[in-house]
């Protein structure tokens, strides 16, 4: 009998690609590092005590560092400074401690971050700090939980650039864009017959992320449908999207010849129902808002 294929894999690969190798590529893959991945299982456990938090992060040391640092940004802190993990647990809450954990995983696997790997970083936190924006002027409570989606929107393009297999072609992803005007995941399945939606979904279901989770990883590049969200995850995939564009309209982890995408940018603003009477001034103080919140808070990631 043969295997079906996952529904996951529909219309993602190119003709004469096997979804098995995909997923064998994939659980090829390192898990998610011991200490954060508990820790992430901790974070949504209710008998979790702070204490015991602090001591499964202080087993990490690089970890527990960048967890600190991370602490302190504006994004998270409460108008003090942050000294020790204790502290960090205590003020920031759980849901707020899962997105820093995550954030700091992501970078620790960028280990050789050259200068693509930090445009992909950059356009990861910046899609992060976009999508907690525009969550919050949509007045929604999941402010925590986009900030998360938004940092692993861009998971599969961090795989695409530990893998050696796959690293040493992504120049020609790079190409395409510059030549083609493509976005980041059209110019990746011509290169590689896949992109890194798909990727990104399928590690972070081996990750252990939520079913919704892998949704928004999955699906945030396809086109929106209809004239509003059906439901919550709709709007948070569309938020996403909409976070990726803004970043990279703002210039921020874009390579050169990247479309400006104003045009799906227009659409999901009326798609989410924001108020906005005059499209082009909310855009632009949109842009204008993330882009400071970018390189105010930025480094603190790096």
């Amino acid at each position: 009998m043969t295997e079906a294929r996952p529904q996951e894999f529909e219309g993602r690969l190119a003709q004469g690609k096997d979804w098995r190798e995909i997923v064998a590529w994939v659980g090829d893959l390192p898990p998610m590092p011991q200490v954060a991945a508990k820790a992430i299982v901790m974070v949504e456990d209710p008998d979790t005590t702070a204490q015991k938090l602090t001591d499964l992060l202080s087993n990490d040391t690089a970890l527990a560092a960048r967890v600190l640092k991370i602490a302190n940004s504006a994004m998270f802190s409460r108008q003090r400074e942050i000294t020790t993990l204790n502290q960090a647990v205590m003020v920031i809450g759980f849901k707020a401690l899962k997105g820093i954990i995550v954030a700091a995983t992501l970078r620790q696997l960028n280990k050789k971050f050259g200068k693509l790997e930090k445009m992909v970083w950059e356009n990861s936190m910046c899609t992060a700090m976009g999508a907690t924006l525009l969550c919050r002027k949509l007045k929604r409570p999941y402010h925590e939980e986009v900030f998360l989606l938004g940092l692993l929107h861009s998971l599969g393009q961090i795989v695409f650039l530990t893998q050696d297999d796959t690293s040493k072609d992504y120049k020609l992803v790079l190409s395409k864009i510059q030549s083609e005007g493509l976005r980041y995941n059209e110019a990746e399945q011509e290169t590689f017959g896949f992109a890194h939606p798909l990727i990104g979904a399928l590690v972070a279901k081996k990750w252990n992320f939520s079913a919704d989770t892998c949704q928004v990883i999955l699906h945030y590049c396809d086109p929106v449908d209809g004239a509003k969200p059906d439901g919550e995850l709709e709007e948070k995939i569309a938020l996403v999207q909409l976070a990726d564009l803004i970043s990279h309209a703002a210039g921020i982890g874009t390579p050169e010849g990247y479309p400006d995408g104003q045009e799906a940018i227009g659409k999901l603003i009326d798609y989410l129902g924001f108020e906005a009477p005059n499209k082009e001034e909310f855009v632009q103080e949109v842009l204008t808002q993330t882009r400071e919140m970018f390189e105010a808070e930025g480094a603190i990631y790096s």
